[in-house]
């Protein structure tokens, strides 16, 4: 009886590796044929093309075909997946591109766009932005982010192509001082663009004369000294403190410049007082 179920086992064991080795088998089979296939053409997906418009599907299959790759009515097996997304990825406006075939006979082009945090104006009149990922971005002449402003005497150009550590810097810990102009400018619109308050209420940085931020918000004629980025939540926790206690006490249009850039103080200057 024990010998006629392991027998049973056996045979049932070997009927599934039959079968799985014959799927594997029609599977191989399957996916050599299909790259015999001519392509049909490319199908692009944007991911996020209802919320940013740098690129579209039409500059895409453009710039494939200006780059001289030959694809529809070549054998799939023919295509360079690794070199279509190296000409893909090189777009500024992209941030991630996958390509791939179907057995259909189509090329899928899968593709994410970079997003941008902040437009910089330098001292030369340049323009560009500044994306998540700490990396400068052309501006594009179809489509516009409206993103957080930054301008006055910014001296960094977009020829460094990025800031120098994206990841790294320490709020409460790290002196914004160490720090290139443009480095705090990254950091703080990242902090801005992340806050839905801050994002709401700030337009404008600028960089004056002193290499000291000012932030410019959407309502009031106020200025708001901020300094540099070290302890920037406190600053602007402070800052939030006085909007809810003070000005709504004393009326928007008293002051036209807080400065928060001192430890515990809120500095106001009165409007057409002069500077002392």
């Amino acid at each position: 009886m024990k010998i006629t179920e392991k027998i049973k086992n056996i045979l049932h064991i070997s009927l599934w590796v039959l079968i799985a080795a014959s799927v594997l088998t029609l599977m191989g089979f399957a996916v050599s044929e299909s790259k015999k296939i001519p392509c049909k053409g490319i199908k692009v997906s944007i991911a996020d093309e209802n919320e940013k418009g740098f690129i579209d599907r039409s500059d895409i299959t453009e710039l494939i075909k200006a780059k001289g790759t030959k694809i529809i009515g070549h054998p799939v097996r023919d295509i360079n997946i690794n070199v279509l997304e190296k000409i893909i990825n090189a777009n500024p406006y992209v941030l991630h591109a996958e390509v791939y075939s179907t057995i259909d006979g189509w090329l899928h082009t899968d593709i994410q766009q970079r997003t941008p945090i902040v437009r910089i104006i330098n001292n030369k009149d340049e323009s560009f932005y500044i994306d998540q990922e700490g990396k400068y971005m052309p501006l594009n002449e179809k489509y516009t982010e409206p993103v957080i402003v930054a301008n006055g005497f910014i001296f960094d150009t977009y020829a460094q192509k990025q800031v120098r550590d994206s990841a790294s810097y320490n709020f409460e810990k790290t002196p914004g001082q160490k720090l290139r102009t443009i480095d705090q400018v990254y950091y703080l619109s990242k902090y801005i663009s992340g806050d839905t308050l801050w994002d709401a209420m700030f337009e404008q940085v600028y960089i004056n004369a002193e290499q000291e931020i000012e932030l410019i918000p959407r309502l009031g004629n106020q200025v708001i000294l901020l300094g540099d980025i070290s302890q920037l939540k406190e600053k602007l926790d402070k800052l939030k403190v006085f909007y809810q206690r003070g000005l709504n006490a004393t009326g928007w249009e008293q002051y036209d410049l807080i400065n928060i850039k001192y430890k515990g103080q809120v500095i106001c200057r009165k409007r057409n007082q002069l500077p002392s």
